[in-house]
């Protein structure tokens, strides 16, 4: 228990002090921006050597050719022959003797300290904004094959954040979570890349015969849980306030206090401090009859304060339609910014309008963790022990 206490210490940013000798040993021998969390194991580690060499020397001693006191010593004509040349040879394995054993002694206290756990805290500060966006993507058999671009368009949007929590869901004729709101960044450009490999040859509804099996068994799963309602396709209404739902922001009914959230039961506040954020890519093609319209669920984000912008997923050609021209009325009328994936500004002005919705100013949170280094002492180890195995290979010639 003492040493989950120090690691809890710790991990808190408390002040590292020297040790004492009442809690040095029990809590970790804790140095200047460095400790050893387990000190007693590489005690124990270096007195099992210790111990170990000791008996080899005693047992070495034991069976060395000792003359008794009364016999007289004996020389012989090759020692006689031999003279300096040999002499010169002996103290030299003599020290390389004496160089062998003092590595051999190194090694064991650098096992040791290995053993000992050697750590270091590695302090961090990072600036936290008050945004939480929501990647909301149409992933019907219309929209699909411009998914790949819009993913595309994700990722680069990721690149401008630094601090916001965002998440994945994708829709058809209900929705998909593929990944709640995080501040991971690895695991969110992980899986839009996923996401968009997956889809990269997936460019057209022609293209599908092009796929081999696994692929497209591999795309099925991505999508699953997005066509649970059988005769309808692309509820743009209903998978927006699916993507809306993953907000703490998202107020569902108007009769509830604006301080509940739509997912969370009653009584529960709201984070009234943070903004949020959807973006949503769709090409405005609804077939079937939802719960809510592109309207209806559009007026439902902006009573909850939320801001929706939209990526049209179709070409330029397609931009001058019924569905892509209301799409872009809706949106505008509700404050939001309306792109096309093609167009060289679209990121630079979707991220424009990301930064004026903040509210609050950034924080700033520092972190320690507790983090194990024993890098320096592997390659220590290496080198030791290499330089102990040649000069074992001289002494043995």
């Amino acid at each position: 228990m003492a040493l989950m206490d120090a690691f809890l210490l710790t991990m808190a940013g408390q002040t590292m002090a020297g040790p004492t000798m009442a809690d040095g040993w029990t809590d970790g021998l804790r140095l200047d921006g460095f400790s050893l969390r387990w000190p007693l194991v590489g005690i124990g580690v270096a007195a099992a050597f210790a111990i170990l060499w000791y008996i080899a020397h005693r047992a070495a001693q034991r069976s060395a050719y000792r003359p008794a006191d009364d016999m007289p010593p004996v020389w012989t004509l090759n020692d006689d022959m031999q003279g300096i040349a040999a002499d010169n040879r002996y103290r030299g394995w003599i020290r390389a003797n004496r160089a062998a054993v003092v590595l051999l002694s190194i090694v064991g206290l650098v096992t040791a300290a290995l053993c000992a756990r050697p750590s270091a805290i590695q302090r961090d500060n990072d600036a936290a904004t008050r945004r939480d966006i929501v990647l909301c993507l149409d992933a019907s058999e219309s929209a699909l094959p411009y998914d790949q671009q819009i993913l595309e368009s994700y990722l680069k949007l990721t690149e401008h954040f630094s601090g916001e929590r965002i998440g994945l869901s994708i829709f058809n004729s209900t929705s998909r979570t593929v990944f709640p709101l995080t501040d991971d960044y690895s695991l969110v450009k992980n899986q839009l890349q996923y996401a968009s490999d997956l889809l990269a040859n997936l460019t057209s509804s022609g293209s599908v015969a092009n796929l081999t099996q696994d692929q497209i068994a591999e795309i099925d799963r991505w999508l699953e849980g997005t066509w649970n309602i059988t005769d309808a396709s692309s509820l743009i209404g209903d998978g927006l306030v699916s993507c809306a739902m993953m907000l703490p922001e998202f107020v569902l009914n108007e009769g509830r206090s604006s301080g509940t959230t739509a997912g969370s039961g009653s009584g529960t506040s709201a984070s009234s401090d943070r903004t949020g954020m959807i973006l949503l890519a769709t090409d405005n093609m609804t077939n079937g009859t939802g719960v809510y319209t592109l309207g209806e669920g559009l007026d439902l984000t902006d009573r909850s304060n939320i801001a929706v912008d939209g990526l049209y997923a179709g070409t330029s050609l397609t931009s001058g339609t019924s569905e892509a021209v209301e799409m872009r009325t809706l949106i505008e009328r509700h404050g939001g910014v309306f792109e096309m994936p093609s167009s060289q500004d679209a990121i630079d002005n979707l991220v424009r309008d990301i930064d004026n919705r903040s509210v609050g100013e950034e924080q700033d949170i520092n972190r320690s963790d507790l983090r194990d280094r024993p890098l320096l002492f592997l390659a220590a180890l290496a080198l030791l022990w290499l330089l102990y195995l040649a000069i074992e290979g001289a002494l043995r010639r």
